[in-house]
């Protein structure tokens, strides 16, 4: 599961790296171009995080056993195929909640279908290095449950894409939220909830104007997270 875990962040650095409302438009027009890019990009990330477990065999899917960067390639193949059809056929066929569930269900099947559990029984560990856990845990808060949020409110109401100034607004504030929840002993839960108060107080003056299901959902989801990281940075799961 160590390289489950650095695939995953790869998985998301190659979404966030072309993340926004130019990218969104171009994919809308161009949905091929743009997943031939992700999927490039996800190669990359993949190939250096993973780099240390390029030469252990890895299954193919249960099918046979092959060298990591052989067991990338088609992992990126499907990652393009994937991200390509959905976005063709995710407003047309699906809403774009599920689809966007569905898309990310099925590259992690592919993922957890093709690592090497060698790795897993010679460290002991379920969980890749904190740090790793760390980067997965902020890139979740941010980048994947603005994305989550802005589907279920596009289906429910045909919302328009974020603005800059909310998307990275809310992804800062969420990130904040998330960093507090890491602080070592109970400090943490006084700080989360003072900066509680305080978006409570800029949501009713109309500084953060956001939907009820964007603010609580998103918080509400952002701490559960960000104890998660707590438990395995602090208890050594």
């Amino acid at each position: 599961m160590i390289v489950f875990w650095r695939l995953f962040l790869a998985y998301y650095i190659a979404d966030f790296a072309l993340y926004g409302k130019r990218f969104y438009c171009y994919g809308e027009c161009h949905p091929w171009k743009l997943a031939l890019a992700r999927g490039i990009l996800f190669w990359a990330a993949a190939m250096v995080l993973c780099r240390l477990y390029l030469t252990m065999p890895w299954s193919l899917c249960g099918i046979t056993d092959v060298p990591g960067w052989v067991a990338l390639l088609p992992m990126t193949a499907f990652y393009i195929f994937s991200d390509g059809w959905f976005k063709i056929s995710g407003t047309r066929k699906f809403h774009n909640t599920l689809s966007f569930v569905l898309h990310d269900t099925f590259n992690f099947l592919v993922l957890l279908l093709c690592v090497p559990f060698h790795a897993l029984y010679e460290t002991g560990s379920f969980f890749a290095e904190k740090w790793v856990i760390f980067c997965v845990g902020l890139m979740l808060v941010t980048k994947v449950l603005g994305t989550f949020i802005f589907c279920v409110e596009k289906d429910l109401y045909g919302r328009d894409y974020p603005t800059a100034d909310e998307r990275w607004i809310m992804m800062m504030v969420r990130a904040i939220f998330f960093l507090t929840g890491l602080l070592p002993g109970w400090r943490w839960l006084f700080l989360t909830c003072g900066c509680w108060a305080c978006v409570v107080y800029a949501r009713k003056i109309r500084l953060m104007d956001v939907s009820g299901f964007a603010f609580y959902f998103g918080f509400g989801v952002t701490c559960l997270i960000s104890w998660a990281v707590h438990w395995r940075v602090y208890l050594n799961w």
